[in-house]
């Protein structure tokens, strides 16, 4: 039993140092001069190291332990929430964020490198290009994206909410809800309070969604109809809010399927300066939108 163990680990790594190989051969005859690696296991990070020339190298990680952990310290590091999720879905988070730091251009093509998140070896290649491959970078200028936003602390740490409550649901039963980020007054004329608010009277500090104790709450409110309402620093103003939004079918871009949750959503964006991020029910996925359209959209595994 122990050599059969050991013989298919010996073929796991023959298989990640082969893909490395052949994916940096690919991108000198390409023309690719960078490549995102989601490489959990250190082994696979000495295979990417090694056969590295002058190619620049964004490793995505999901945890503090492996970000101190990257053996190549020149590399730039890209963390993703600390959930599972789709090969395809790691890249276009980690593309996203690359983008957003300054580390990709919105039109360059990259090669990515990825496996099974916690089979602990390399098995997928990808080529990619955020404006090819995402259909709101190709109908809207990067200069309109709300980079200070999608940049901020504050919007990557609703997406790890938000993937994480699509992930676990709520005592055995799958959350939908709605995450509003932007500033309460300029969104005042388009909301309303279903309920009383149940975070008046409780301190900023207690309603902060960079404060572990209070995701919990978050959690139990999400069962309540409505959206929740999130300053531009992190504090959480309303909960059980209703979205009525102007009729904007003309700036808004959804294809059919969505129900209200979205549509709702994607309307309020359209006309405010603000990014929604919506769980969804029926199938636990997560979709980020802004003026009018879906930026991201996340599946769990």
């Amino acid at each position: 039993m122990e050599t059969i163990a050991k013989d298919m680990k010996t073929s796991e790594n023959r298989e990640s140092n082969l893909l490395v190989k052949h994916c940096f051969e690919l991108c000198k005859e390409l023309g690719i001069s960078k490549i995102l690696a989601f490489a959990e296991s250190v082994q696979d990070q000495r295979f990417i190291a090694k056969c590295q020339d002058t190619e620049a190298v964004i490793l995505l990680a999901r945890n503090e332990a492996l970000l101190k952990k990257a053996i190549v310290k020149k590399w730039h590091i890209i963390r993703l929430p600390d959930q599972d999720i789709t090969r395809t879905d790691q890249f276009q988070l980690g593309l996203l964020f690359s983008v957003l730091n300054d580390l990709v251009e919105v039109d360059e093509t990259v090669f990515c490198l990825t496996g099974l998140v916690g089979s602990l070896r390399l098995d997928n290649l990808l080529i990619t290009n955020l404006k090819r491959d995402n259909k709101w970078f190709r109908k809207h200028t990067f200069d309109n994206v709300p980079s200070g936003m999608l940049r901020s602390q504050e919007f990557y740490r609703l997406i790890d909410i938000a993937l994480k409550f699509a992930k676990q649901g709520r005592e055995g039963k799958p959350i939908g809800t709605i995450f509003i980020l932007g500033k309460t007054e300029e969104l005042e004329p388009y909301i309303k309070q279903l309920i009383l608010n149940p975070f008046k009277g409780h301190l900023k500090s207690q309603r902060s969604i960079h404060e572990p104790d209070f995701i919990e709450t978050l959690r139990e409110l999400a069962a309540l109809d409505g959206a929740f309402i999130v300053d531009p620093n992190g504090i959480v103003e309303r909960a059980a809010v209703y979205l009525s939004p102007p009729q904007v079918k003309d700036k808004v871009e959804l294809s059919g399927g969505y129900g209200a949750r979205h549509t709702s959503s994607a309307a309020l964006t359209a006309v405010t300066d603000s990014l929604a991020v919506v769980i969804s029910e029926s199938s636990s996925s997560v979709m980020v939108f802004y003026d009018g359209s879906p930026i991201l959209e996340l599946n769990m595994i």
